[in-house]
């Protein structure tokens, strides 16, 4: 079988959706080519439109990094309209669509090299493509619960409604929400047995690896506030990978500061393009552009200042994906695996480890000879540094909506997010129920799953 054949039929019946099941599976049509072999799993996941770049940009519209202009909220999409005000009764039917057509494709690989023997093909070979499928069906679950279902919390997880689970491509599968912790540990379970199965590198890195998964076990814990287990990744993944850009070589005047594929990125994923999150539309919050520092080389290669003066504003142009038109990366760098190792070293009481990591990071953002290590005086206060850079490094990679749902729930960190157009104030106040999406009605109509709140 030809790769493009098996690309063609695959796009050809993931966008023949016809019934609800387009939410949450769809079978190819038995007249389409199937995938048989390894090769054609690997192609399917390959397919780096569908597998890399369809993850969500709703965490990216509803932060609070960014506001929009009154003339250009009042030309967009009423989707992006009610996700930039939180609108209560706002539907993402085709973010839920899309992640799950990931999580399709990846069951499709998987049921292909099950109908494999090891033993008559290259073992090595085998044991990356099922531990690739293994991660992009975890990553996507991830991004799933990341919104359609409320912040992890330990201890009420067990009884709160997770999402769907899907571990075949059959039709007849059975769907249940389950709760929140079989939600979690079924994503946790696929990026383990990936670890176990892929090699160190996996090149490119569009393709996943050892220390992608590991990068990506890190995340997860962290946003599970499980920080032995987020801080022992974090460091699995930096033991073997943990090269950082050194920002003085970057040009600030660029467009585009910063390569696809840069010496930082362990992993490579995109949200879909959003034109709220292109670099002439988003404007920085004026707090959040003034909190770096004149010699914080992250100022320039961040932010382009657009429009004329007084009304000047700072649009996004540092993203790891070389684009303006937003279309931004939400994959797996070093920078953010050295800032999880950080917060959990402090939330931990080993407040030196914490700042050595921040300060390993940032000696390579400031301008050479200008940066100051940071002190602090408790693991407390180390924290808050760490977590005010971690917001500053991670801006526009559509991470700080995910970090508001877990942030919130202290009282140190806790935010109300505030917005204004036409002289009209939206509040989104932390912990808000609206942090959590409806699943599609159609879905729920059709399978009589719970019904998020909202």
């Amino acid at each position: 079988m030809k790769n493009s054949q098996i690309i063609l039929s695959l796009l050809i019946f993931s966008f023949s959706f016809i019934s609800c099941k387009k939410y949450l599976d769809a079978k190819p049509d038995k007249e389409l080519v199937v995938p048989t072999t390894l090769q054609d799993a690997q192609a399917l996941l390959d397919y780096y439109t569908r597998m890399n770049a369809w993850y969500p940009s709703i965490g990216g519209v509803s932060d609070d990094d960014f506001y929009l202009s009154d003339t250009y909220y009042n030309s967009i999409s009423n989707i992006y309209q009610n996700n930039y005000t939180w609108y209560r009764e706002s539907r993402n039917d085709n973010e839920w669509k899309d992640v799950y057509t990931i999580i399709l494709y990846s069951n499709l690989a998987l049921e292909t090299v099950e109908n494999i023997n090891p033993n008559n093909t290259s073992v090595e070979d085998w044991k990356r493509v099922k531990g690739s499928a293994l991660f992009f069906r975890a990553y996507a679950l991830y991004h799933v619960a990341q919104y359609y279902t409320e912040p992890f919390d330990r201890n009420t997880a067990a009884q709160k409604p997770g999402v769907p689970i899907r571990i075949t491509s059959l039709v007849t599968e059975k769907i249940e929400r389950g709760t929140l912790a079989q939600t979690f540990e079924k994503i946790i379970e696929d990026l383990k047995s990936a670890s176990a199965l892929l090699p160190v590198n996996n090149l490119p890195v569009t393709r996943p690896s050892k220390v992608a998964a590991y990068g990506a076990l890190a995340r997860v814990y962290l946003t599970m506030e499980d920080y032995f287990n987020a801080g022992k990744y974090a460091d699995s993944c930096l033991s073997i990978y943990n090269t950082l850009l050194n920002y003085n070589s970057i040009n600030p005047a660029a467009a585009i500061p910063f390569s696809r594929f840069n010496s930082e990125v362990i992993f490579h994923s995109t949200v879909l393009v959003a034109g709220p999150l292109s670099t002439t539309n988003w404007r920085a919050d004026s707090l959040l552009y003034a909190s770096y520092s004149a010699n914080d080389l992250r100022k320039s290669l961040f932010f382009r200042a657009n429009g004329t003066s007084p009304a000047i504003y700072y649009g996004f142009k540092g993203s790891y994906e070389p684009s303006t038109g937003g279309n931004v990366f939400n994959g797996i760098a070093t920078d953010e695996i050295y800032l999880i190792r950080a917060e959990c070293y402090a939330r931990q009481n080993n407040k030196d480890a914490a700042l050595a990591d921040l300060n390993t990071l940032l000696i390579k953002r400031w301008k050479t000879g200008t940066f100051i290590p940071y002190t602090a005086s408790t693991s407390d206060d180390a924290l808050v540094k760490i977590l005010t850079e971690r917001r500053k490094e991670l801006v526009g990679r559509a991470l700080r909506w995910f970090d508001l749902r877990r942030l919130n729930k202290d009282n140190r960190f806790a935010k109300t997010l505030v917005r204004v157009i036409g002289g009209q104030v939206y509040q989104l106040p932390s912990n808000d129920l609206r942090y959590t999406h409806y699943i599609p009605q159609i879905v729920i109509d059709f399978t009589g799953m719970q019904q998020n709140n909202r």
